[in-house]
C-alpha cells in the first residue's frame, strides 16, 4: 500500500471538530453520500451476538458516485477544501459537505474508519479501500484500483472498534431523532430519496405536524396563467442546521433554487418548509449581481420572469401567515397555561374585581403573543414574573408608550408592528374597562335590590330566608379582598377548622373549650389587608330592620361574646392576623350609641389585633353606592379617552372594528 499524508496536523483536526457529537459525526457521513449524488444511504450496525449494548462495527453505504482514484489526492489531502462544492455548484443548496472535513468526525465514535469504494471509469467500476485511524488522522492508507465485478457505482464506510457510547439505546434515542430532524426536509423532496437503519426506512412522520398540497397561479403581463404546484410542511421540530425554507424544484425533482421565508426566528416555533414544482426554475441561473452595494442573487434574466418570481413569493407568504395565525393563537394559549403552572403571573384575588383584571391579562399576554412571540423568548423565570409585572402594570394604569419604548428597543418594531401593537393595547384596555362597567352596573343592581329588602317593610323580608341569603351571595358588599369561611348554622369549631384550612392550607380537626363554642354566626369572611399583606377577617351578625327597629344591649352583647370565643384560642388569636366585628341593623338605641367612639365610622371599642363596630344599613348601602358610583364615573371617563362611542351597543361594535383593524395588520405583516 501507498502512503500519503493530509496537510494539517492530527491535533488541529480534533480541534476543528471539536463541537461534533457522535449523532452529528454519523450523519456527515449520510450527507457525503447524498452530496455524491446517491438516492439511499444504508446505516447498519452490527450487534455483538446476543448483546445488543457492544457494536461490533458500523457501516454507511450509499449508491453514489464513488471517489474517483485519479481525485483522491485533492479530496482527501485537502482539509477544509471539498471538490464536492465545485462538481455540484449547480445543486450547491443540496451539498452539505462543501467543507471536506466530514471525513475525519469518525474520531468521536471510532477508532478505525475504511472506505470501500466503487466509481465509474470509460466502461468499467472500478474499486479500492482507503484507511484511518483515529490515533493519527494525518495518515491516510490507500489500495490501488482495480476493476470490479459489481455494475454499479458507490462507497461504503465501515467503522471498527466503535465506542462502548454507541449502543442500541443510543441509536433509539438519540440518532434516530437527531437523523429525522436532520434530513426530513430533504427526504420531503424526491421521493426516491431514503435512509435505511439497519434495513428499515428512517420514519420521520412523527415530526410532522401538517401538510397541505395546495396550487398557487400566477397571471403575467400577457394574461398567461402559470400554476406551481406546492406542498406545506409544518413540522413540531427544529430542523437541525436547517432554517424555514422555500424549495424551489423543476419537475424532474431536481432542486434549482432555494431561500428562506420571512417567518425565520420570529420566537414561535412555527417551523415549516414549501416546496413548489414547476419547470419555470428551470430558467434560474443564480448568477450574482450588486444592488446597493449588496451582494445578491441575480436569479432571472427576464424581466416578466422576476415577476411571476415576485408575485410567487408574495402568495407563498400570504400562504404562510394565514398557516401561522391559528397556529400562534394555540400557542398563545399554551403560554398562559404554561405560565399558570410556573406561577409567574401576578397574584390577583378570588373577588370579581381581580378575576376582570386577571382575565384582561390573559387575554393581553395571548394577543401580545401572536403579533411578537419574540417578546417571550428565552426568559428565566424571574424575567418572565418581572415582564408580566411590567404588563399589568401597564394594564392597570394606561402607561402604553412606556412599554412601546421598552418592546420598541428590544425588537426594533418596524411601523406596521406598531400600529397593531397599538391597537391590541387599546382594544384589550377598552375590553376590560367595558368589562368592569358591566360589573359595576350589576353591583348596582344588586345593591338595588338590597335597598329593598332592608327599606321597604312591606316586603316583609325574612332575615333568615331572604336576608341572610342574600348577603351570603353577595359579600362584596363588605370589601372585595374576602373569601366566605362561613355563614349562618355554622358552630365554632367548623368554622375554625375552615378558617385554618383558607389561611394555612391545613385541613384538621379544632377543639373549642369556650361555654359558648357552640353559637352560630350570621357571616365570617377572611381576606387580606392590601395595605400590610396580614390576614383580615371580618364577622358580621346582621339584624332585619322589619322586625328590629332598633339595636339593643343585648345584640352588641351577642356580638361581644363572638369576639370573646375567637380571641381566646390561640388559632385565632394570632398578633398578625387583625379582627373586625360588626353590627347591622336599621338603628341603635341611646344606650348602644353611648358606647359608640366614633359616630362616623360606629366604632365601639378598639384593641391591638381587632375593632368592633355598630352600623346602620343606610350607612353600608351608601358608602358601598359611594365607592361603586365612584369607580364608575372614573371608567367612563376612562372609556371616553379610548372610544367615542355612546352606548354599549356602539362600544361593542368599536370593539369588533377595532379587531378587524388588528386582523388587517396581521395580514399585512
Amino acid at each position: 500500500m501507498n502512503s500519503e499524508t493530509v496537510e494539517i496536523t492530527s491535533t488541529g483536526i480534533r480541534k476543528m471538530l471539536n463541537k461534533y457529537t457522535p449523532e452529528r459525526a454519523i450523519s456527515e457521513y449520510v450527507w457525503n453520500g447524498f452530496d455524491a449524488k446517491a438516492t439511499t444511504v444504508n446505516i447498519d450496525f452490527e450487534f455483538k451476538e446476543n448483546d445488543f449494548d457492544i457494536i461490533n462495527n458500523i457501516r454507511i453505504s450509499d449508491n453514489g458516485t464513488g471517489i474517483c482514484y485519479d481525485e483522491l489526492a485533492i479530496k482527501f489531502k485537502k482539509f477544509y477544501e471539498s471538490q464536492k462544492s465545485i462538481v455540484n455548484e449547480n445543486s450547491v443548496y443540496l451539498t452539505r459537505g462543501k467543507n471536506g472535513y466530514g471525513r475525519f468526525t469518525f474520531y468521536k465514535f471510532a477508532r478505525f474508519a475504511k472506505w470501500e469504494t466503487l466509481y465509474q471509469k470509460n466502461k468499467d467500476i472500478m474499486s479500492y479501500d482507503i484507511n484511518i485511524c483515529s490515533d493519527n488522522l494525518i495518515d491516510y492508507r490507500r489500495t490501488n484500483p482495480k476493476i470490479s465485478e459489481k455494475t454499479i457505482s458507490g462507497t461504503s464506510v465501515i467503522f471498527h472498534e466503535v465506542f462502548p457510547i454507541i449502543s442500541k439505546t443510543f441509536i433509539d434515542r438519540t440518532l434516530i431523532p437527531y437523523l429525522k430532524a436532520e434530513f426530513a426536509w430533504f427526504l420531503e423532496l424526491k421521493e426516491e430519496y431514503n435512509i435505511l437503519i439497519n434495513g428499515k426506512k428512517l420514519d420521520y412522520s412523527s415530526i410532522i405536524d401538517e401538510i397541505e398540497v395546495f396550487p398557487v397561479t400566477i397571471s403575467s403581463a400577457n394574461n398567461q396563467k402559470t400554476s406551481f404546484e406546492s406542498k406545506f410542511i409544518r413540522w413540531n421540530t427544529k430542523m437541525n442546521d436547517e432554517y424555514s425554507r422555500f424549495y424551489f424544484l423543476n419537475n424532474e425533482l431536481e432542486l434549482k433554487y432555494s431561500k428562506t421565508t420571512l417567518l425565520n426566528k420570529k420566537g414561535d416555533n412555527f417551523w415549516h418548509s414549501i416546496i413548489i414544482v414547476n419547470d419555470f426554475f428551470n430558467e434560474i441561473n443564480c448568477e450574482y449581481e450588486d444592488e446597493e452595494n449588496i451582494t445578491q442573487p441575480k436569479i432571472f434574466d427576464n424581466t416578466i420572469f422576476k415577476k411571476i418570481f415576485k408575485d410567487l413569493i408574495l402568495k407563498l407568504n400570504t400562504f404562510l401567515k394565514d398557516k401561522r395565525k391559528p397556529f400562534l393563537k394555540r400557542q398563545a394559549a399554551m403560554l398562559v397555561c404554561k405560565y399558570e403552572e410556573e406561577k409567574v403571573f401576578p397574584t390577583f384575588g378570588n373577588n370579581e374585581w381581580d378575576k376582570a383584571r386577571k382575565r384582561g391579562l390573559e387575554d393581553f399576554v395571548k394577543e401580545l403573543y401572536e403579533v411578537e412571540p419574540a417578546v417571550f423568548m428565552k426568559l428565566n423565570k424571574e424575567q418572565k414574573r418581572v415582564f408580566l409585572e411590567l404588563l399589568n402594570l401597564v394594564m392597570d394604569t394606561g402607561e402604553r408608550d412606556s412599554l412601546f419604548k421598552i418592546i420598541d428597543a428590544i425588537l426594533e418594531l418596524d411601523t406596521n408592528d406598531r400600529k397593531e401593537f397599538a391597537k391590541i393595547l387599546e382594544t384589550n384596555r377598552l375590553k376590560q374597562v367595558i368589562s368592569t362597567i358591566k360589573l359595576i352596573t350589576d353591583r348596582l343592581l344588586t345593591l338595588e335590590n338590597l335597598k329593598k329588602l332592608v327599606f321597604n317593610h312591606e316586603l316583609k323580608a325574612n332575615e333568615v330566608q331572604n336576608l341572610q341569603k342574600f348577603i351570603e351571595k353577595h359579600y362584596w358588599i363588605y370589601g372585595e379582598e374576602y373569601r366566605m369561611v362561613c355563614a349562618e348554622e355554622v358552630k365554632f369549631e367548623k368554622a375554625l377548622k375552615r378558617y385554618v384550612y383558607i389561611l394555612r392550607g391545613v385541613d384538621q380537626k379544632t377543639f373549642i373549650t369556650h361555654p359558648d363554642k357552640f353559637k352560630e354566626m350570621d357571616l365570617f369572611l377572611a381576606g387580606t389587608d392590601y395595605r400590610d399583606g396580614k390576614p383580615h377577617n371580618v364577622v358580621i351578625e346582621i339584624k332585619n330592620p322589619t322586625t328590629i327597629k332598633q339595636l339593643k344591649p343585648e345584640h352588641l352583647t351577642q356580638l361581644e361574646t363572638y369576639l370573646d370565643v375567637i380571641l381566646k384560642q390561640d388559632c385565632f388569636n394570632d398578633a398578625n392576623e387583625y379582627w373586625t366585628f360588626m353590627l347591622i341593623g336599621q338603628d341603635y338605641d341611646n344606650i348602644v350609641g353611648r358606647r359608640v367612639i366614633d359616630k362616623y365610622t360606629g366604632l365601639i371599642q378598639k384593641g391591638a389585633n381587632y375593632c368592633l363596630y355598630v352600623k346602620k344599613w343606610s350607612e353600608i348601602v351608601n358608602e358601598v353606592e359611594r365607592r361603586l358610583r365612584y369607580l364608575m364615573e372614573k371608567l367612563i371617563i376612562e372609556r371616553a379617552k379610548l372610544s367615542e362611542a355612546e352606548t354599549l351597543d356602539e362600544v361593542m361594535a368599536e370593539i369588533e372594528a377595532n379587531s378587524a383593524v388588528v386582523i388587517k395588520y396581521r395580514t399585512k405583516s
